[in-house]
């Protein structure tokens, strides 16, 4: 029987060298161009510029007549209800310039006019009544011959007869009526009330008046 021998058997298990492993590869080191550079730069401060210029044209604003005190319906705009306030622009809203504001000073207002808020020329422009058809009548009334419940500008009334002139009421169809202003009590109590009314009942509706004898009833809506 044959003998192996170690260096057989050495030779016999080892296997064929294996190859070395190759060195790892570096990417080539590119230069940074300096022009890339300065254009970037450029660009960056281009941009943000950019971002300023709009940040500051959004945050643009105009002096404008704003509202100090309020200004009801009919009364005169004065100096002292009005001040000056800043707004951006708006295609939509038409604000008084704060330099125009003498345009507004010694006029009624023909709408509310509330603190806080802007005033544009339509506050000044509509008609006041008496239109034609209308007329304007004082009444006159006592405590009694009129609600608890303050009257303000615009609204409905309607004008029945009252007792109060003397021992009875004259029985007379009511007038239907607006509210334009409400004057103060005087010592007496007494309170002046403008009512509007129709054009056919203006002249009977002073008489009563006069006497004391008419009465205001606040209608749904006021």
């Amino acid at each position: 029987m044959p003998v192996t021998t170690p260096a057989q058997i050495q030779s016999t298990t080892a296997g064929p060298s294996d190859p070395p492993s190759p060195a790892p590869l570096r990417p080539p080191r590119r230069r940074r161009s300096k022009l890339l550079v300065l254009t970037g730069l450029v660009l960056s401060a281009l941009c943000t510029t950019g971002v300023v210029w709009v940040f500051h044209s959004g945050d643009a604003t105009v002096s404008a007549v704003g509202v100090a005190s309020p200004v009801r319906y009919g009364q005169t705009i004065t100096e002292g209800a009005l001040r000056e306030v800043r707004v951006r622009p708006d295609p939509g809203l038409r604000p008084v310039p704060w330099d125009q504001r003498s345009q507004l000073v010694g006029k009624p207002a023909t709408t509310d006019l509330i603190p806080g808020g802007i005033v544009t020329p339509e506050a000044v422009r509509g008609e006041l009544p008496p239109i034609p058809g209308q007329q304007l009548v004082g009444v006159a009334v006592k405590p009694a011959q009129a609600p608890a419940t303050p009257l303000r500008p615009r609204q409905p009334v309607l004008l029945v007869p009252s007792s109060q002139g003397g021992s009875g009421a004259e029985e007379w169809e009511p007038v239907r009526g607006t509210v334009l202003r409400v004057g103060e009590r005087d010592a007496g109590g007494l309170r002046v009330v403008d009512v509007v009314v129709p054009e056919r009942s203006g002249p009977r509706l002073a008489t009563r008046a006069s006497a004391g004898t008419v009465a205001i009833v606040l209608l749904p809506g006021g």
